[in-house]
C-alpha cells in the first residue's frame, strides 16, 4: 500500500510546476490506495477514510523531515466535524494555499469543508480567462469569483452564509483584489436571480455550482435533483445573449448524461443550448464524480 502511497504522490509533481500547492495527493482506489483519500494544503495532509481509525499503513510512515508533511489531520469522509490532529503542527488559525498562482485561506478547524474544493481546480481556470459580468452562484468562500476578478471580470458572490461571504472577501483581499470593487450579496439565490430578471440585469457567465442538498432560511429545501431545473431557468433569463453557463454537480446518484437532462428540462428550448462536458483534475484518479458542463446558445 505504502508503494502505490509514494507513486500517486510522485505522479502530482508536474502540477505544482503550475504555480499549485493544494492537490489530491491520494485518490483512494484509483491509486491503489484502497478508501484512503488524502488531500495536501500546502504540506498540511488532511487524510480521509471511509472507516472510523487512521490507516495502520501510514501511521507507521517514518517521513524524511525534508519531504513530509508539515502536520497530518484525519476525518471520517463525509464527517461535518473538524478533522482530528494526527502529526506534525497543530493549526491553531487559517493559512493560504496557492492554485495557479492565486492564493486562497484554508482552515482545518471549518467543518465540512477546509475552504477549497480541489476537484473543480480545472474550471476555476477556465473561469479566469473570461470578461464582463460574472454570477458566482452559492458562492461559498468566492473561489470561482477570486479567478474571474483575477482575470478583470466584475463578479458577483451569492450565498446563504455572511461567514463565507467574509471569507471569500478575505481571498479576494490576499491577491490584491479589492472586494469594494466586486459584489458580495446575502441570501436565496432564487430569490435574487427573480430581482436581478425584475431589473432587467444579465451576466455573461453564470456559475452553478449548488451543494447536493441545502435550506434556506424559510426551511425551503434545495437537491439538485429537484430544484436544478428551475435555477437552470431563472439563469436562462439573466443571461446576456453571447453568455455561458457552468453547471456543475458532484451530486453521486446522477451520470452526466442524466444531470444535462435535468439542466435543459429548465430551459425555454433544451434544442437551443450547445453543451460541453468538462473533466476533473488528473490528480482525481478514482471515482469521475463530478459532473461538468459549460453551455451556450446555439448560433442561428
Amino acid at each position: 500500500m505504502f508503494d502505490n502511497f509514494t507513486r500517486a504522490a510522485a505522479a502530482r509533481n508536474p502540477i505544482r510546476l503550475e504555480g499549485t500547492d493544494a492537490v489530491r495527493l491520494v485518490d483512494g482506489p484509483g491509486d491503489g490506495c484502497g478508501d484512503v483519500e488524502i488531500d495536501d494544503f500546502a504540506g498540511h495532509w488532511l487524510v480521509q477514510t471511509r472507516e472510523e481509525d487512521f490507516p495502520d499503513w501510514l501511521s507507521a510512515a517514518r517521513w524524511p523531515p525534508a519531504s513530509g508533511p508539515k502536520a497530518i489531520y484525519w476525518k471520517k469522509l463525509g464527517d461535518k466535524k473538524p478533522p482530528r490532529w494526527i502529526a506534525g503542527e497543530k493549526l491553531a488559525a487559517p493559512f493560504i494555499v496557492r492554485e495557479w498562482g492565486l492564493q486562497y485561506w484554508i482552515d482545518f478547524q471549518a467543518g465540512y469543508s477546509q475552504g477549497l474544493f480541489l476537484d473543480q481546480r480545472l474550471n476555476r481556470s477556465r473561469v479566469r480567462e473570461f470578461q464582463g459580468s460574472v454570477l458566482n452562484c452559492f458562492a461559498y468562500t468566492c473561489a470561482f469569483g477570486v479567478s474571474a476578478a483575477a482575470g478583470g471580470a466584475r463578479t458577483l458572490n451569492v450565498d446563504l452564509s455572511k461567514k463565507y461571504l467574509d471569507w471569500g472577501k478575505r481571498n479576494y483581499r490576499s491577491n490584491g483584489i479589492d472586494p469594494a470593487r466586486h459584489e458580495f450579496l446575502y441570501g436565496d439565490m432564487f430569490e435574487w436571480m427573480k430581482r436581478f430578471r425584475k431589473k432587467g440585469r444579465f451576466f455573461d457567465l453564470i456559475i452553478l455550482d449548488p451543494p447536493t442538498f441545502s435550506r434556506n432560511a424559510a426551511g425551503e429545501v434545495f437537491s439538485v435533483e429537484s430544484r436544478m431545473s428551475d435555477l437552470a431557468g431563472l439563469s436562462e433569463s439573466v443571461l446576456s445573449e453571447s453568455g455561458t453557463i457552468l453547471c456543475s454537480t458532484n451530486q453521486r446518484s446522477l451520470n452526466s448524461a442524466q444531470f444535462l437532462k435535468i439542466i435543459l428540462r429548465g430551459m425555454r428550448d433544451g434544442s437551443a443550448w450547445s453543451a460541453a462536458p468538462a473533466p476533473m483534475p488528473p490528480d482525481f484518479t478514482g471515482e469521475k464524480y463530478l459532473k461538468t458542463w459549460w453551455l451556450k446558445r446555439r448560433m442561428t
